[in-house]
Parts: C-alpha cells; structure tokens; sequence
C-alpha cells in the first residue's frame, strides 16, 4: 500500500498542501512590505533605526548561547547514554522537567536573579537564560542520538587504553556531529526569535536584539507617517538571518531529529 503511485502522490499533495499553509503568512509579509512606496520602505528603516548594534548584539547573544549549548548538552548527554553513575535515571528525569515549564513562568524570578548580577541592559542577560531553556530539549535529542551509537566503539578505544575525556572528544562527537548540527540549529533559531526576555531583560534600545526592532514601529503606525508596510520591511530584514540560516540548514536539521528521534 504503501509503495503504491497514489499513496506517494497523496503523499505529495499533502506536503504541498502543508508548506503552501506555512510560508503563506511569510510570502504575505514580503509582498506587503513592497507595497506603498516599494523599496522606499527598506529605506525608511534604515533611516529610522541604526540597525548595526541590534545585529551585533544578537550575534553576540546567539553564539555565546550555541557555544554554552553545545558544551553543556553534548557532554550531559554523552554521561547519561554511556556512563554509569549513581541516580542516572532519576537525575535526567528531573532534568527533562524543565521543559514543562512555561517560559511566561520564568520571567520574574529570572529578572530578579539578572538584575541581582547586574547583568540587565548587557547580552549576558540573555545568554544565560537562553542557554539554561534550551539544554533540556537539546540534551534528550543528543542522549538518544548517543544512546544508538554502539558501545562497542567505546571498548574498544578502552582497551586502547583511551580514557573518557579521549572516547568522547575523538570518537562519539565526530559520529554525533548531525545531532551535533541539529542543536545548533535548533538553539540558532530559538535564540534570534526569542521576543519576551530580549524586551526585558534588555531596555536599552540601541543595544536590544534585533528580534525587538519592529515593535519601534508599531506605535508609529499611522500616528508618525510610517505605514503599516514599513514595519513589514523591518519584519523581513530582521528574518532574513534566519530564511538564509533554513535554507543551508535544513539538511541537518531533518537529519539531526530524524535519527535522534530513532531510540529513547
């Protein structure tokens, strides 16, 4: 049945169906921000605003968050799917908890700790907090992903007298390096869209993420002679990071979940 023409080709209607349902409102936002004045709009933001530090800090706050990301979760995951230790079982449960929390139920005690630091108004406040939310998700994708490489491998290197530090850094990270990329991806892309704590955490406005920008524009709307298509400009220049990021990274990504997904 399932090798049949029609099942495939139900198959692909269904597929097209669907990405024709998700791109609708983004080809929607892009046919509107050239309407009025065209490019003028673009124009008219760059006038506006000075983008430059809000791109910096989000580079800043992304990359710092993949590195603590990928350091935290890869080794996390590689002791809870092949070391042995005491409450392994009920320590990762615990740690998977985490997801079940609403970020909306986070914001205040996270504020208070971030101005306790005094770290508000720099992109260690969000750093931080980016980093600690998205560990969780992260660390059962690559504990499934290094609970299906065999343990074989790892006798091996021990018999070779290969220690834990040496197994996990020349042998399971090059074979985990598709989970590996759907991390990074996945955390990219939570990391620049993220809207709620970059608000803030982070008042300055000329230091905010560039995920903030186009709410400068919604009170002006109208009141202030820049229309509505202008703030669908902003709105494309401030994803197009992350329609270029997709593109290159969808492979991974589809990779990434799908054999992650495989085992746990």
């Amino acid at each position: 049945m399932r090798k049949s023409l029609l099942f495939k080709i139900c198959g692909q209607i269904i597929c097209i169906i669907g990405t024709a349902i998700a791109l609708f409102p983004l080809a929607l936002m892009f046919i509107r921000s050239f309407q009025g004045e065209g490019i003028h709009n673009y124009m008219r933001v760059f006038e506006r605003v000075n983008l430059l530090p809000n791109f910096v800090t989000s580079l800043i706050v992304v990359f710092g968050t993949l590195i603590i990301v990928s350091m935290v979760a890869a080794m996390a995951a590689f002791a809870f799917a092949k070391l042995n230790f005491p409450f392994k079982k009920v320590i990762y449960y615990m740690l998977l908890t985490g997801m079940m929390v609403p970020t909306s139920a986070l914001i205040f005690p996270l504020f208070q700790i971030v101005k306790g630091l005094n770290l508000n108004n720099t992109p260690f406040s969000l750093i931080f907090p980016y980093a600690t939310l998205n560990c969780c998700f992260n660390l059962m994708v690559l504990k499934n992903y290094f609970d299906a490489l065999p343990n074989e491998v790892m006798e091996s290197a021990r018999i070779d007298g290969a220690g834990k530090g040496r197994i996990f850094t020349n042998i399971m990270m090059p074979m985990a390096i598709p989970g590996m990329a759907f991390v990074l991806i996945q955390t990219f892309l939570s990391a620049w869209n993220e809207l709620q704590m970059a608000m803030i955490f982070i008042n300055d406005t000329s230091v905010q993420p560039i995920s903030v920008v186009p709410l400068r524009f919604t009170p002006s709307i109208g009141g202030q002679g820049f229309p509505l298509e202008v703030m669908y400009a902003t709105l494309v220049i401030c994803l197009s990071p992350i329609a270029i990021f997709s593109i290159f990274g969808s492979r991974f990504l589809i990779e990434g979940m799908t054999q992650g997904a495989i085992k746990g």
